[in-house]
């Protein structure tokens, strides 16, 4: 049987596409000045599959992102999308623009551990270091696009990081919309480095609706603190006026052959995702409900590290050490398992 992807090369093959970029395309564009666009925005969309931006003044994070048309990411109220300087406090969140993907971290993520210090303010500082060594490639005739680039955490008097950011933008075995993000960890220093890293995947309305399920197998999931307005992490309750916020720990995630634990969202009227993460180096998942109306949002993110508890006590707050020239690779996918009816 022929897999959609390779009937799309027959496509190109044959001339009914006259052009790759019928097939996977990038833009790379630039904000205009005055405008709350991102400094630098590479459009990637392949047919069949995800349209995404991928941001390298974000730490090559993604922003906006869709599939067959179906709005996935969430958007926050905030539209000022410059990047910080030092991300110190709580300043993270005023410049907390959405998207689909916000990695946090590495030295710290969850609450600041100091005020004053850049990275160990609330969710770290990796979000707002420039990507390095960018490049976008999509594929000659097939449905997908890979986006490459480095981010590097250095400092004078500590350790330094450098992330290997792949991200692949196509269409899994079954032909279903496919997005990956591959990140390759390494201790650059002489030092021993913390690596608490969060994915924090957030998606909004259309997916995202009273009545959305999120089905975890977990052993059982924990609130951070009581919050009435969010009694279930498995249904999405109507939204509230009041601004309040909802945060599960899921405990005891199985686990399949792969080595890889999972998510699925799915809305009212069957768009359903599946985010699925590597399990041994990802072993902590989060789920974040922002229940007010005119914010609206939910967040599946896995972690290398807690968020909350007893087991942020101590100088890391539980991160895992990497040790000088030693790599940890970090695992993220999200698959369309269905579109909506009708």
């Amino acid at each position: 049987m022929t897999s959609p992807a390779q009937r799309i090369a027959d496509l190109r093959r044959q001339g009914y596409l006259p052009r790759d970029e019928s097939v996977a395309s990038v833009t790379d564009r630039l904000a205009q000045p005055g405008s709350s666009d991102h400094a630098r925005v590479l459009h990637a969309q392949v047919t069949g599959g995800f349209a995404v931006d991928v941001l390298p003044a974000r730490g090559l994070d993604i922003g906006a992102a869709s599939v067959a048309g179906h709005p996935l990411a969430w958007t926050s109220p905030v539209a000022d999308a410059r990047t910080l300087d030092r991300a110190v406090g709580e300043a993270w969140i005023d410049r907390f623009t959405g998207g689909l993907l916000a990695t946090c971290g590495l030295a710290n993520f969850g609450p600041a551990r100091d005020a004053s210090a850049t990275g160990l303010g609330v969710h770290g500082d990796v979000h707002h270091l420039p990507a390095r060594n960018v490049r976008a490639t999509p594929s000659r005739g097939l449905p997908e696009v890979v986006v490459e680039g480095d981010v590097e955490r250095s400092t004078v008097f500590g350790p330094s990081v450098r992330i290997e950011r792949r991200i692949t933008n196509g269409l899994d075995a079954q032909g279903r919309p496919q997005l990956e993000v591959a990140d390759r960890i390494v201790n650059t220093s002489s030092l021993p480095a913390p690596v608490a890293a969060l994915y924090h995947v957030n998606l909004g309305a259309p997916l995202v609706l009273p009545g959305t399920t999120v089905d975890v197998d977990a052993r059982e999931s924990p609130l951070r603190e009581p919050c009435p307005q969010v009694p279930s992490h498995a249904v999405l309750p109507e939204a509230c006026e009041e601004v309040t916020e909802a945060v599960f720990e899921h405990v005891g995630v199985g686990v399949d052959a792969d080595g890889l634990a999972r998510a699925r969202v799915t809305s009212p009227d069957g768009l359903g995702i599946e985010v699925s993460w590597s399990a041994a180096t990802l072993p902590r998942l989060y789920q974040w409900v922002l229940p007010s109306r005119g914010r609206w949002a939910l967040g599946i993110e896995p972690a290398s590290a807690p968020l909350f508890g007893p087991d942020r006590a101590g100088e890391h707050a539980g991160a895992p050490l990497l040790a000088p020239g030693e790599t940890r690779e970090h695992l993220l996918r999200l698959t369309v398992v269905s579109l909506p009816r009708g």
